[in-house]
């Protein structure tokens, strides 16, 4: 809530020292190619191969939950998908448009991966935001709210393409991107570990309560 700038303002209550520039502000879609790609039919789903990713994916690993149904296509099939789409790089978001919407994957890596169309929408970075800026971007509440309002009221909730195009984003130069992306990072990272610290914590007194009482 600090640290990214208000509704109609364009500077954050706290930024790093060093940094005095107004932010910038525009429409996501002149920014970034906001896009999807060719369609997978279910009967080229694999078990082995490039991973092929659902929305219900992207918020399993939001959760820090393990894929138990992991799909997969040929890697045949998603070379040839990928000369028509392109192909997924590191620094691209990956966001989901049913269910769970607005749900924000970064592909942190070079691995190939496909996902389905109509279920996640891609932002294409080259490279003009920092990866983890535009990651954590989508859990301000600026978008949040932006979501909230401009998604389909049907049976499933659904966020568009074109809603997610004319999507407002404030941004500062890519310097004081990186400093946010990786304070947000490294905070993440401390969290998943003091969980993990916890959870050993409980097991410990699980088996002590059952061994030192009969």
């Amino acid at each position: 809530q600090k640290m990214f700038p208000k509704k109609d303002s364009l500077v954050p209550e706290f930024r790093f020292d060093g940094f005095i520039k107004d932010w910038d502000n525009s429409k996501l879609g002149k920014l970034v190619n906001v896009t999807s790609v060719k369609r997978v039919m279910q009967s080229d789903w694999k078990n082995n191969g490039v991973p092929f990713l659902r929305a219900r994916d992207i918020v399993a690993f939001k959760e820090g939950k393990e894929i138990e149904d992991k799909l997969y296509i040929s890697h045949d099939l998603y070379e040839e998908y990928s000369k028509i789409s392109g192909k997924v790089n590191k620094g691209d978001i990956l966001l989901t448009g049913v269910g769970s919407i607005g749900i924000p994957f970064l592909i942190d890596n070079d691995n190939p991966v496909y996902f389905k169309d109509g279920n996640i929408i891609w932002l294409v970075n080259d490279r003009k935001f920092n990866g983890y800026y535009l990651y954590y971007y989508f859990y301000t509440p600026n978008v949040r709210n932006y979501i909230k309002r401009t998604s389909g009221r049907g049976t499933v909730e659904t966020l568009t393409i074109i809603n997610t195009k004319n999507m407002k984003i404030n941004y500062p130069e890519i310097e004081e991107q990186e400093k946010i992306g990786n304070f947000f990072k490294n905070l993440d990272e401390k969290i998943a570990s003091e969980e993990k610290l916890l959870e050993a914590y409980k097991d410990m007194k699980k088996s002590l309560l059952q061994k030192m009482f009969v």
